[in-house]
Order: structure tokens, then sequence, then C-alpha cells
């Protein structure tokens, strides 16, 4: 049985959602350095774009982080 690569499970995922963040890839595929993955897939030659959003933490601190698109 073959095992489903970290990229190819990031890549269905962008694919079925449309997008993703870090806090879905470290919660529901496993990935806890996403940008990394990501850079690989462009390296690969994905279309992938970003957009930096501000969100709080449970602290009340503001944040930001990258959510991922697959471009068509």
């Amino acid at each position: 049985m073959s095992k489903v690569s970290k990229k190819q499970r990031v890549l269905t995922a962008l694919e079925n959602h449309g997008n993703i963040s870090p806090w879905y890839a470290i919660n529901n595929l496993g990935d806890t350095r996403l940008s990394a993955t990501i850079f690989q897939l462009k390296k690969d030659g994905y279309n992938i774009t970003s957009k930096t959003e501000k969100s709080k933490n449970k602290f009340g601190d503001t944040i930001s982080y990258s959510r991922y698109f697959l471009g068509r």
C-alpha cells in the first residue's frame, strides 16, 4: 500500500476546499510547516497564491497568518 505524501494531502485539501490556513493544516493534515510544503508545491509548478489575514489568538493578541489558494 502506498503512503500519501504531505504534498499530496495539501494539494488535495486545496482542490477540495479552495483554500487552507496553517491551523487547518495542523489539525487536519498533520502539517506543521505548511509554508514549506507550499514552497515545494510552487517549485513543482502549482499556481498557489496567498493572502495575509489577521485574527485574535486565545490571549486576545492580534496575529497574522497566510491563507493559501490554488489558482486555476
